[in-house]
Parts: C-alpha cells; sequence; structure tokens
C-alpha cells in the first residue's frame, strides 16, 4: 500500500494541474508566493524548473535568489512560518479527502486486482510471450510488405543520389558541354562573336585543364586508372567534336555571307576578321575576293545584255519606216516642234522630245543601270582590297605567309587592285561596244565598226543633244566616282581615255544629227516675216536660234563645261576646250551653215516643200501683220524675191553676228571661213537674182528691140513728131502723145509689173532689181541703134524723144553704168544722123520735142507713178535734175547735129 502510494505521489507530482499545485496556487493570473512575504513568481527564462516548487528539479537557492533576493532575515522567518502552515493546510485537506472518499479508493484498488489477475492468464500469458508474439508477427508481415513496396524507391533514391553525385561533377564542366548548344544557338542569332569566344574558351579549357572538366574516377574491380583516362578522353573528345561540328556550320554560314553582295562593309569586315579568327585552311580575304570579283563581271554582263535587248526591241517598235522621204518628213515635223518650244523658251526636257525619245531613255537607263551595279560592290570591294593591301588584317598576313611556306604559291594583295581593273575595263569595254568608241585606248571588240545599230535613228538634233549630254554626264559621274577609290593609275589613266573617247564619238553624232537636220531645215519655213526685220522671214531667227542652241550642246560636249550632277548645283565654270573639239565645232557650225543656204535654194526652186508638199506650216507667234500672206508662195518668181532678201538679211546681218558669237565663245579666229561663207551666200544671192532678173529683162528687151528694129520703121525718112494726140489699145495708156511708139509704153508697163511684184514680195530689192533691168534695156537699146545705118530728122528726134521719155520716167533706177550707156546711145543717134537739105530749122524743132516730152510725162504720170522717187529719197539721188539733164542732153545733140 506504501509503494502504492509512493507511486501515486510521484504520479501526482509530476502533473502539471496536480493537487499539490492547485493548493500552492493563489492565483490563476501566474504563479502566487509560495513564502506569503508579498513576492510574485515571474517566470525567467532558463531558470523556470528551477523556481518552481512544483518540479522536480526546484531547487530554493535559485528561488531565493530570483524571487526573494532582497529579502531580510525576518521576511524569510516570517516565510519558513507561512509555508509551515501551507503545508499543514495541505495535508489537512488530503486527510479529509482520503476519508471522505475511501470507499472509492478501496474499490479503484480491487478492480486493478482483478484486472491484473485476467491479464496474467489471458492476453498477458507467457505462452503468448506476454502478448508480444502476434505483434512481432505482424511486424514481420509490415516488414515484408514494406520491402516489396519501399524497396524499389530506395533504390532509385540511390541511383538519384549517385546521378546527384554525377551531376555534381558536371555542374563545375556545365559550360564546356553545353558548349555545341551555345555555338549553335549564338550562329541562329547572329551572334558570331559570342559563338567565337565561347569557341576560344572552350578550347582554352580542353588544351590547359581537362581534368578539371571530367575528374579523374575511382576505378572499379577489374579496371586500372589508364582505362579511366581513356574513357574521359573519348567523352571530351565526343564533345569537342560535336563543337568543331557546329562552328564548321558556322563557318559555312560566314562564307555564304562572305559572297552576298548586299551586306554592307561594316559586316563584310566582321565577317572576314571571325574567319580570320577561326584560322581555316581557305583565307577568308580570298575567298570574298573572288566571289565578288565574278558577281560584279556578271552582274555587269546579265544588265548589259538585258539592257541592249530592251534598246533594240524600243528601237523596232518606235522606229520609223526608213522609205524615200518618209523620215525626213517625220524628222522635220519633230524638228518644227522642237524649234517652236525652243523658241518658247520651255524646259530642255520638252526641247528634247521626240519619237525616239523612250530609246534615249533606254540607252540613259543602261548607263546608269551598268554603272550603279559596279558602282554598288566595287567601293568595298576596293576598300578591303586596300585595308588588306596596308596590312589591317594582320591575321591574313599570317595565314598568307604560312600557306606561302607551305605550298610556295602565294597570292599577292595586289592581287586583289588586278580584279578592281578587270571590273574597271570591263566597264569600258561594255560602254564602248555600245557606242562603238574608237580610241585604241578602249579596248572593243567593234573597232572596225565606224557606227552603232544601238541608237536610233528617227531623233532630232535637239535632242539627240540633249541625250547625249545626259549621258556623258552620267558617264563623268561614274567616273568621278571611280577615280574618288583611287584604284590605280592606270584605271585613272584608262576611264579619262574612255571619257576622251566618249566625247569625241558624241561630237560626231551631234555633228551628224546636226548637219543632217540642217539640210532639212528648209522644210521648217513657214513664210512669216520677221518681226524684227520686215525684210527678212522668221526662219532666219528660227535658224540662228538652231545654231546656237547646237554650237551650245557641242561645246558642252566638249568639254567646256562640267556635265556632271555634283557640278550642277555650282556656278557654271567654262573649261578650256582641246584644239580638235574646237575645229570640229567649228566646221560642223560652219557646214550647217552651208547647209542653210542650200536649204534657202530649195525653197526658191520646185522642189520648195510649199510646191511639192510637206509638213504642214507651224503657228508662229508674232506682234505684227505678216505681209507674206497676201502673197501666192506658190508662185516661183514671188519665193525667189522672198529667198534673195533673206540672202541680203543674211549677208549684211544674220551670218556677221552668228560668227561673232562664236569667234567670242571658242575664242577663235575664223576668218577665212568668214569671207568663204560670206562669197558662198553672194554666189547663192548673185544666182537667184539673175536666175529672176535675167529672164524679166530679157522679155523686155525684145519688145524694145521689136520697137526699134521694126521693119516698118524708116529711121531716115520718117517724119518729125508733131505733139497730136493718139488713142492707143494699151491697159493702162488712154490718150498719149503719138509721137512714142507703143513699144515703149509696154516696155515700161512691163517695169511696172516688175515693180509691183518686186515690191509686194521684197520691198529692199526693188532699186537692185529694176537698176539692173534699166542696165540691160540701156544696152539693149544701144546695141540696136548702133544697127540703124542713119536717121533723118524725123528719125533722130523720134529716137531722141523715146529713149529719153524712158530714160526721165526710169531716172530713180539709172545706175552710172546705166547713164554712161545712154550718153553713148544719145551720141551714136547724132553721129548717124545724115543732115538734108530743109533741116535748118532744127532748135525750133527740138523746143517741139521738150514740149512734147513734157506733156507726155504728164499724160504717164499716173501710170509710172510708182517711178517717182519719194520726197525723202529724191534729197538723196539725182531725179530732180532729170528733166535739166534731158533738156541738156537734147540741146547737146543738137548742137551735134549742127555740126554735122
Amino acid at each position: 500500500m506504501a509503494q502504492l502510494r509512493r507511486k501515486w505521489e510521484d504520479i501526482d507530482h509530476e502533473l502539471e494541474d496536480s493537487v499539490a499545485g492547485a493548493l500552492t496556487s493563489t492565483s490563476g493570473d501566474g504563479e502566487g508566493d509560495p513564502l506569503g512575504i508579498g513576492g510574485y513568481l515571474n517566470l525567467i527564462q532558463g531558470l523556470e524548473a528551477a523556481v518552481l516548487i512544483t518540479s522536480k528539479s526546484f531547487d530554493p537557492k535559485a528561488f531565493l535568489s530570483a524571487v526573494h533576493p532582497n529579502a531580510t532575515y525576518q521576511d524569510l522567518a516570517q516565510g519558513i512560518a507561512h509555508l509551515e502552515a501551507s503545508i499543514d493546510a495541505r495535508s489537512e485537506a488530503i486527510r479529509i479527502l482520503v476519508e471522505e472518499n475511501f470507499d472509492r479508493f478501496v474499490a479503484v484498488k480491487a478492480a486493478n486486482d482483478a484486472l491484473y489477475a485476467e491479464m496474467k492468464e489471458g492476453l498477458l500469458s507467457h505462452e503468448s510471450d506476454y502478448a508480444s508474439r502476434p505483434l512481432r508477427d505482424q511486424l514481420k508481415q509490415a516488414a515484408m510488405k514494406a520491402n516489396q513496396v519501399f524497396l524499389p524507391v530506395l533504390e532509385n533514391a540511390a541511383k538519384a543520389q549517385r546521378l546527384r553525385t554525377t551531376l555534381g561533377v558536371f555542374e563545375r564542366s556545365k559550360f564546356f558541354f553545353n558548349l555545341p548548344s551555345f555555338i549553335i544557338e549564338s550562329v541562329e542569332a547572329g551572334r558570331y562573336d559570342v559563338a567565337m569566344r565561347d569557341y576560344k574558351k572552350g578550347k582554352l579549357l580542353l588544351e590547359s585543364r581537362p581534368g578539371q572538366l571530367i575528374p579523374s574516377a575511382t576505378p572499379k574491380e577489374g579496371q586500372t586508372a589508364a582505362s579511366g583516362d581513356q574513357q574521359q578522353r573519348r567523352i571530351l573528345e565526343k564533345v569537342w567534336g560535336s563543337v568543331e561540328k557546329a562552328m564548321g556550320e558556322m563557318k559555312n554560314v560566314l562564307v555564304a555571307q562572305l559572297q552576298d553582295p548586299t551586306r554592307t562593309l561594316e559586316e563584310q569586315e566582321k565577317t572576314i576578321e571571325v574567319l580570320l579568327d577561326l584560322q581555316s585552311g581557305d583565307d577568308p580575304l580570298w575567298t570574298y575576293f573572288d566571289s565578288q570579283h565574278k558577281h560584279i563581271l556578271d552582274e555587269m554582263k546579265k544588265t548589259h545584255r538585258s539592257a541592249t535587248a530592251l534598246i533594240q526591241s524600243t528601237i523596232e517598235k518606235t522606229s520609223v519606216e526608213n522609205e524615200p522621204g518618209k523620215l525626213t518628213l517625220h524628222l522635220a515635223g519633230q524638228l518644227q516642234t522642237a524649234v517652236t518650244a525652243l523658241e518658247a523658251k520651255q524646259a530642255e526636257s520638252i526641247i528634247a522630245r521626240s519619237s525616239a525619245e523612250r530609246v534615249w531613255q533606254s540607252i540613259l537607263d543602261m548607263i546608269k543601270s551598268v554603272s550603279e551595279t559596279m558602282l554598288s560592290s566595287l567601293p568595298n570591294f576596293c576598300k578591303i582590297s586596300k585595308n588588306f593591301m596596308e596590312g589591317k588584317y594582320r591575321k591574313a598576313s599570317l595565314i598568307h605567309a604560312s600557306q606561302a611556306s607551305s605550298s610556295g604559291n602565294r597570292r599577292s594583295p595586289t592581287q586583289s587592285r588586278t580584279m578592281a581593273l578587270d571590273v574597271v575595263k570591263l566597264y569600258i569595254s561594255l560602254i564602248s561596244e555600245f557606242f562603238t568608241l574608237s580610241d585604241m585606248a578602249v579596248m572593243s571588240p567593234n573597232m572596225n565598226n565606224p557606227s552603232s545599230s544601238n541608237l536610233p535613228s528617227d531623233s532630232h538634233s535637239l535632242s539627240t543633244a540633249y541625250y547625249l549630254m545626259k549621258i556623258l554626264g552620267e558617264l563623268q559621274d561614274t567616273v568621278n566616282d571611280v577615280n574618288a577609290l583611287e584604284i590605280s593609275p592606270e584605271v585613272t589613266s584608262l576611264l579619262k581615255s574612255l571619257l576622251e573617247s566618249a566625247k569625241w564619238k558624241f561630237e560626231d553624232l551631234l555633228v551628224g544629227a546636226w548637219l543632217r537636220d540642217a539640210n532639212l531645215f528648209y522644210y521648217l519655213e513657214a513664210w512669216v516675216a520677221s518681226p524684227t526685220d520686215m525684210s527678212a522671214t522668221h526662219h532666219l531667227g528660227q535658224m540662228e536660234l538652231f545654231q546656237r542652241q547646237l554650237t551650245t550642246a557641242g561645246f558642252k560636249l566638249a568639254g567646256g563645261v562640267d556635265l556632271a550632277s555634283s557640278a550642277l548645283a555650282k556656278p557654271a565654270k567654262q573649261n578650256p576646250v582641246p584644239q580638235a573639239f574646237v575645229s570640229k565645232v567649228t566646221k560642223a557650225f560652219v557646214d550647217a551653215l552651208y547647209a542653210f543656204l542650200d536649204g534657202l535654194v530649195t525653197l526658191a526652186s520646185d522642189k520648195s516643200p510649199i510646191v511639192a508638199g510637206g509638213i504642214a506650216a507651224a503657228e508662229v507667234s508674232s506682234t505684227g501683220p505678216n505681209p507674206l500672206e497676201l502673197l501666192d508662195l506658190r508662185d516661183a518668181d514671188t519665193r525667189k524675191l522672198v529667198v534673195i532678201s533673206n540672202f541680203t538679211h543674211l549677208k549684211t546681218a544674220v551670218i556677221p553676228s552668228m560668227l561673232n558669237q562664236l569667234e567670242t565663245a571658242l575664242g577663235i579666229s575664223i576668218l577665212e571661213e568668214r569671207q568663204t561663207l560670206l562669197n558662198a551666200v553672194q554666189d547663192r544671192d548673185k544666182a537667184l537674182f539673175d536666175s529672176y532678173v535675167k529672164p524679166k529683162a530679157k522679155a523686155a528687151m525684145d519688145v524694145l528691140r521689136s520697137g526699134i528694129l521694126d521693119p516698118d520703121m524708116d529711121w531716115y525718112e520718117t517724119p518729125q513728131p508733131t505733139g497730136q494726140l493718139m488713142a492707143f489699145d494699151l491697159p493702162s495708156v488712154a490718150d498719149t502723145i503719138a509721137e512714142i511708139r507703143p513699144y515703149m509704153y509696154e516696155t515700161l508697163i512691163f517695169l511696172v509689173s516688175i515693180h509691183a511684184q518686186v515690191s509686194s514680195a521684197a520691198e529692199t530689192l526693188l532699186d537692185r532689181a529694176l537698176s539692173t533691168v534699166v542696165n540691160e534695156l540701156a544696152e539693149e537699146a544701144l546695141r540696136c541703134f548702133r544697127q540703124v545705118k542713119r536717121f533723118g530728122m524725123g528719125g533722130m528726134l523720134r529716137a531722141t524723144l523715146e529713149i529719153e521719155f524712158m530714160h526721165q520716167t526710169l531716172g530713180r533706177y539709172v545706175t552710172p553704168s546705166a547713164a554712161k550707156t545712154l550718153s553713148d546711145l544719145y551720141n551714136k543717134i547724132s553721129q548717124a544722123y545724115s543732115r538734108r537739105p530743109g533741116d535748118e530749122n532744127l532748135q525750133s524743132n527740138l523746143d517741139g520735142v521738150k514740149k512734147t516730152l513734157a506733156d507726155t510725162r504728164r499724160a504717164t504720170g499716173i501710170e509710172f507713178l510708182c517711178f517717182r522717187q519719194t520726197k525723202s529719197a529724191s534729197s538723196r539721188s539725182a531725179g530732180p535734175r532729170s528733166h535739166k539733164e534731158g533738156s541738156s542732153r537734147t540741146t547737146k545733140t543738137s548742137k551735134e547735129s549742127n555740126r554735122q
């Protein structure tokens, strides 16, 4: 029982809510003071077991030092008394509790004893190993089941542990093992420098620290350390093989990019640097040079072939059938439109419009395409070549040195310059082949062909000049761009020769079109009077404008002005022109003038377009009336007069002015050509004038001759003039003096018709034409009267009257030469006078002749009014003295007759 009690108490004191604890607790909020001296138990961390009186580890010293560190002896004595009282109170409480519940304690004891006896005989029997055997059996079954279930898991866990160990090894070398994938990703992203950096890093690790990549494994049973190292090398070699494969793919990508002509210079240089870092067997620089060289040559040839085929196709579609006269009329029509635009000061592109414009534009596009094809790749090629020769790519130099030492076949860096020279030579050859340039420095396969079939034949000269200047400007731009690359002196020399040859060829083409159009320029004659000089047609002004335009174009093509696009934005600067070009332009200018002169002669002939049919006359703007529109220009004589008037204006104004401008512009003197040209104008003028005047003069002389040498007229027996009026059947004469026979009136009336025609068509030629006719009449009259053997008084007076009437009527047009002829005529009449008896009253008869002459002049004043001089001209001529001179001539004749 005591044992059971001790056991009870031990258990009771171990509980947190034991009866003793409840008794010692004075407050539900915290621990009370067992001594009862006013302290309060605060639990200090780390001292709970030592200060709690309910704890088995209670330490009184710790309790006093923690709870009552400042208590006095009296306090502690009082506390002891309080504690003893508390213990007694608690013991009394327990006793009372036992007394009141004793029966329960007894019942519990009996129940426990019965349960123990039953368990000892049954469940806790010796046979069942005190109830442990079934438990052991269950545990064995559970262990077997656990082995089935958890043993694979444990094995996998072991494997995972070993894998973790392996991964730990690889974690230190993950860069090396991931290097192939790193390189592939960098290549796909275009980060070749990153791929190259990783490759170098991996190569360094492989060569310097292979043991750190894969640590040497502990050899297993039956294996040696050498076999482990061999296995390690196989792993590294396999990984590095993947790296080299990835780098090989990167190299293929870079080589393909190196052969791409569309990439920029910076991109290509980066690619070359990366390939040089790879230290491949093939030099990337020569891979670039070879591929670009072939690409540029092939593209230039391809562009030239396709452009030439397009030009030929355009020529076939737009060309005019070369039938006789059809092409000429077509060109003349286009030239007329162009000259009209030139007069209106329209843009040069409008002036240059023609049916061949599409062909010229195709040719210009061909030049631009070939030039752009060359210049799109050549600058990068030359820049890399220059850097190569200057040693910028040092790794390339090392590769060259190693290749030279190993194979002995080293390609010189200057070979890249030769490749660039090949490109320029091909460009020169293609341009020369197209235009058949003839300079010996230009290697063209068609040198023997003087003309090119690639150029349009239906382009007027103004259009030809415009596009030739555009083409030459494009060539000049290309040459400037190539020279800026500073490839070699040979390239500069070849390009200079190309430009000189192109200029010379283009001058030939311009001169050919110039002279061709000058020969057909007469088709542009619209028969409109010039607004500045009514004695000439507007055609001369057009011709002068045409000559000025083409001379300027020839001067520009010869190099007088820089046609490059870069020079167009700057103020025009005149450059010296080689003498050969000056001579060519000057000769073309003069030859064109000769062609114009021939065209003027054609206008006066029956081949004139207005007669033979041609292009419709263009509308010419004029600020004043056009007197020529009232004329019948289909009449050959009318056209001759207009053309002769043009020749006069050319000789006196137009040609001298044009030649002076030419000499000033080119800084030359062409006195010999000037004189020859003016002589040619004079010759053609004289030929045309004679072709007009001589038939007229012959017709008038025939009438005069028929009257003087009339068989019915007896100059010896004819009676003296009486001054009687008589009616004549003439359209312009009513009643006149009978002593002047009709032939003289017919002659003068014929001259009136000449006067009317000349004054209406070319009034400035009036004096020249009539003076020539009068001179011819005077000579013819002298020749006729020389055939008269003798004159009587009546014949002498009548002959004097008739010739003097003609002399005074036409006095305005009597030249000194004609006056001398008439003087000789009067002398001849006087010398042929045969005096007879009854002729003594000569003076009175002469007075009668004077009166008859005066009456006749008055009677015919209206009909022959056109021959009278105006007041402005009379003050400068001998017209007012004609009557006095006539009287003196009559008196002189009478005196000579009296002496005879």
